[in-house]
């Protein structure tokens, strides 16, 4: 039999997320839910790692980060794209990435 893991997913967007992203996982803790994701793209990794080393250093000693997840994805912006393709043909075939990092953050099972 398998168990389902209750998650919640906070994708930090903004640095003035920090805040709201820290009071939402701990209304989600307080609500009985046993594992966070936390996302972040870009510039707001930092963010992401200290949203999480906040809430398991100080908020909840119970948590422990149970899963680190790094990778890439393409990043397209239009705007940006039209305008630098009139300059350059020749960047037509580069793609532009964007970093990303999801943490997973979940109480500490008592044995």
């Amino acid at each position: 039999m398998r168990f389902m893991v209750n998650e919640t997913t906070i994708i930090i967007r903004h640095r003035n997320d920090k805040e709201k992203s820290i009071k939402d996982a701990i209304f989600a803790f307080s609500g009985g839910r046993k594992s966070l994701l936390i996302k972040g793209e870009g510039e707001e990794i930092s963010t992401a790692v200290e949203v999480a080393e906040i809430l398991k250093n100080r908020m909840y000693p119970r948590l422990e980060i149970a899963n680190v997840s790094l990778g890439s994805r393409p990043y397209f912006n239009n705007k940006y794209q039209r305008q630098h393709d009139k300059y350059s043909k020749s960047n037509k075939k580069k793609i532009d990435i964007i970093s990303k990092i999801e943490i997973t953050l979940q109480t500490k099972s008592i044995t």
